[in-house]
């Protein structure tokens, strides 16, 4: 059976509570959204007048409209001033600011990492900042199923303090909302490595500038330290690497690079490479016997039929070729979160040649730290 998606209102709100149930009126009529739960995310001042909405509104929208929204008072979350964990009346400050960035990009990061889950995000309320904040957010995780909406009311009704969402029966409640979805530049899945927990609203931001800027340009610095087993970009770490798969990378780097007119590596001339890939293997600090190739890189061609069950120059070729598409997978492993920039390992297959791999690197791009 399909399982039912749970939907989520989250909206940035401020001291209009009247925007919630005007949203949750948008939703029901463009997309016929029948319920979920509804999170805000305000400052003590907003969280004040949004005490309403948990004291009768949202039965009251529930009742009439026969719909099954929810909210409690925990999914009202207030945000802190850094400096003494107490709630803010207001952003005032960069520092207000920059934790609300972070918060909002958690809490977005989080919902669309669930694919059980739809999100519905409002700009409707409070400061301007925080929705920039919410719609950057939005711009870099929300999937083809989540959306971005404001909502705007008849101006006879917008200092209504009464007014809430309008009612079927009442004539002069007809088209006085204005329920607008907001188209914006969804870049979930182009730019995978924002998907980390750890990195907060400003590093994510340097981080897209970084990726986008090498999608198109191909201009920033590829930085592999042997020491660290780690690859950056113009000094920001994208990928932390296994041993074996630094000194593959590294071979690749140097012997299988395209933007230095050299040729794929391919499997099957594996054996041909055998000095170049234990030199590499060991500037990544693998000695012969844990480099989990070790058919290829620790043995002589006179010790190969004696090493595998099988003989015969078949079984042999076999055994390189699985042993690598072992090793590689290790490495394809470690980097994909890199996904379509230019510092990725390719890969390929001939039917003639069989499977084999490569970078395209210019090489005053690279930069070895061993």
């Amino acid at each position: 059976m399909p399982t039912t998606k749970k939907h989520i209102l989250f909206s940035v709100a401020g001291r209009s509570p009247a925007i919630i149930t005007e949203t949750l009126f948008g939703l029901l009529e463009t997309k016929n959204v029948t319920g979920g739960e509804i999170h805000l995310l305000t400052t003590s001042f907003g969280k004040a007048s949004m005490q309403i909405l948990l004291e009768e509104k949202i039965a009251a929208f529930n009742h009439h409209y026969q719909t099954r929204w929810e909210i409690r008072p925990q999914w009202i979350e207030t945000l802190l001033d850094p400096h003494n964990s107490q709630p803010l009346n207001d952003l005032r400050t960069s520092i207000d600011n920059e934790n609300a960035a972070n918060t909002i990009v958690e809490r977005i990061r989080d919902w669309t990492q669930k694919p059980q889950i739809v999100l519905h995000a409002s700009i409707a309320g409070g400061r301007k900042t925080m929705g920039i904040y919410l719609t950057q957010a939005m711009s870099w995780f929300a999937r083809p199923e989540d959306d971005l909406s404001h909502v705007l009311v008849s101006e006879q009704f917008e200092t209504d303090r009464n007014f809430y969402f309008p009612l079927q029966n009442e004539p002069s409640h007809q088209n006085i909302i204005d329920f607008a979805t907001l188209p914006f530049v969804r870049m979930h899945g182009l730019l995978p490595p924002l998907l980390k927990k750890e990195q907060n609203y400003s590093e994510l931001v340097k981080l897209s500038e970084i990726y986008l800027k090498d999608i198109t340009n191909q201009t920033g610095q590829i930085s592999l330290d042997l020491n660290k087993r780690t690859l950056s970009i113009d000094g920001y770490q994208l990928a932390q690497l296994q041993p074996l798969s630094a000194g593959l990378y590294l071979f690749l780097l140097e012997n299988a690079n395209l933007a230095k007119q050299q040729s794929h590596f391919y499997f099957k001339q594996a054996f041909d490479y055998r000095e170049k890939i234990l030199n590499c293997l060991s500037r990544a600090g693998l000695n012969n016997s844990k480099t989990g190739i070790s058919s290829l890189v620790c043995l002589n061609k006179k010790q190969w039929p004696s090493y595998w069950t099988e003989k015969g120059e078949r079984d042999q070729i076999d055994a390189r070729k699985n042993e690598l598409d072992n090793a590689f997978g290790k490495l394809h492993t470690d980097l994909k979160e890199i996904g379509q920039a230019s510092y990725q390992v390719f890969k390929g297959r001939q039917k003639s040649k069989g499977p084999y791999r490569w970078v395209e690197i210019a090489t005053e791009r690279i930069q070895i730290i061993e």
